[in-house]
């Protein structure tokens, strides 16, 4: 928001007669001005939040009439920065873009993303196409593969802008999705869903890039919480909708064609989206793989990669076998499956948020590490207990593991240079997806004679040693520049 202040107001913090309003008395709001009328202050204002604006609506009004109220008794205005508002100040035009992105993250995370319908309609998959559990899990696994196509995607984003990629991999993905349902075969449809994961990979990561680089330091790890959580929409939207594809063929196909209804919407949003100023300057630098496979960016990529592959070996077995722990363990009906998701699973959305807002706060590490810590240890007691003690520690793993995981993911986006940003994390990405190949695979062998629950608990140990490594090797980002963070201000000295 624009710090439109007169001199008067700032040296007083008593505004006179229609002066504007800075971003730190009336956060969120924009062109926001007090008026004297009557013998009474009012304030005028405007909510540069498209398509979510009415949940930030009586936060703003609010504070609005707080405003007015300081001024009418010749009182300082407010300056604190209320729990809603971004901990630093974004401008009406990242702000407008920062909304719009939200929208196409809540739209495609509906047929992709984190958990795709490929995941949720897997059970129907298998009907629909007279699959075994043989079949699924091969399908499984070779759409995983899909991250590996998008290595082809991944310098788009650096070499033709973030907001043009955003919109066409946006567009494309709900071309692709809402085909999927109408497969004549179980291989199109895995070989559909490879193509979608690789175009989904690189949407992701250029929706994260861009928001990284729109918004000001000090909110950035509330930003991409934001985004975070507009996707975690999209999946509520994919579940609700489960009851379609159970109806047959016809329900399962028009589940994935819903997806096409996105298409006019995205192509609304994306005139609210503006290019990443960052990427402006340097688009005509040069944009390759081998800058960040070399010198000062290889030892970050191995750092940020190897992280992320210790951290997915665990939290990629913990997640997938969740149902099946449940239902072979535990005994657990599809209704009371559900019901655990919902209670445990739910109350793990806001955290997004406060995990990344106390990480602009007070910092990411100091936020981050503790809280993925203590997730690991509630997950992995979570696969040892027994009775209702699994309550409280899913409900425990998935809160924590949320707001840490928040924390510390604007590393991805602060550790490389404006250049380079979409392939590093490009390669970041492939090194994750391994690692959760990886702890699937030790799972499978450690089951037969550990059990599964403690097949999995054991690697707990591994997160638990990559937080070590952030400890020690990972700098503390936090309220500073991209510029800075990435080593590109040392570049140009």
């Amino acid at each position: 928001m624009r710090d439109r202040s007169s001199t008067a107001a700032s040296e007083t913090g008593r505004p006179g007669d229609g002066a504007p309003l800075t971003a730190r008395a009336l956060p969120v709001a924009a062109d926001a001005v007090l008026r004297k009328a009557d013998g009474a202050h009012r304030v005028g204002y405007r909510l540069p939040v498209p398509y979510f604006g009415l949940l930030w609506a009586p936060w703003v009004a609010r504070r609005a009439r707080q405003v007015e109220r300081a001024a009418d008794a010749g009182e300082p205005l407010p300056s604190d920065t209320p729990w809603w508002a971004p901990p630093a100040p974004i401008d009406a035009r990242a702000s407008e873009s920062l909304a719009a992105l939200c929208l196409i993250s809540l739209l495609w995370s509906y047929g992709g993303g984190a958990l795709s319908l490929l995941s949720l309609t897997l059970p129907y998959a298998a009907d629909v196409y007279s699959v075994g559990n043989r079949g699924l899990a091969t399908g499984l696994a070779v759409v995983r593969a899909g991250v590996l196509l998008a290595l082809l995607l991944g310098p788009l984003a650096d070499r033709f802008g973030r907001r043009r990629l955003v919109v066409a991999a946006a567009c494309a993905h709900c071309v692709l999705a809402g085909a999927l349902g109408l497969a004549p075969s179980f291989e199109l449809y895995i070989s559909g869903h490879v193509l979608l994961r690789c175009v989904d990979t690189a949407l992701g990561i250029a929706v994260g890039v861009l928001v990284a680089e729109i918004v000001p330091a000090g909110s950035r790890a509330v930003a991409l919480s934001l985004v975070g959580l507009a996707g975690g929409g999209g999946i509520v939207l994919a579940v609700t909708s489960l009851p379609l594809a159970a109806a047959g063929r016809a329900g399962f196909a028009a589940v994935y064609l819903l997806q096409l209804l996105a298409i006019p919407l995205i192509l609304h949003a994306a005139g609210h989206i503006a290019e990443s100023p960052r990427y402006l300057r340097h688009a005509g630098e040069p944009h390759r793989y081998r800058e960040v496979l070399t010198g000062l960016y290889r030892r970050r990529l191995l750092l940020l990669g190897g992280t992320s592959f210790l951290a997915a070996a665990f939290t990629a077995p913990t997640l997938e076998f969740t149902t099946r722990y449940l239902h072979r363990t535990h005994g657990f009906d599809s209704f009371e499956i559900v019901v655990f998701l919902a209670v445990t699973g739910l109350p793990s959305f806001p955290m997004l948020i406060l995990g990344g807002r106390l990480a602009d706060v007070i910092g990411r590490k100091a936020v981050g590490i503790p809280l993925v810590g203590a997730s690991a240890l509630a997950y992995a007691g979570f696969y040892l207990a027994s009775g209702a003690l699994i309550w409280p520690l899913a409900l425990a793993g998935a809160m924590l593991g949320s707001a840490g995981g928040a924390a510390l993911a604007p590393y991805g986006s602060e550790l490389f240079p404006t250049r380079i940003r979409s392939e590093a994390q490009t390669l970041a990405l492939v090194m994750t997806v391994t690692g959760s190949a990886s702890g699937l695979g030790v799972v499978a062998l450690l089951s037969g004679s550990l059990g599964l629950g403690p097949s999995i608990a054991v690697l707990a140990v591994l997160p638990l040693v990559a937080l070590a490594v952030v400890s020690l090797a990972f700098p503390e980002t936090a309220r500073r520049e991209l510029e800075d963070t990435s080593g590109e201000l040392a570049e140009a000295r």
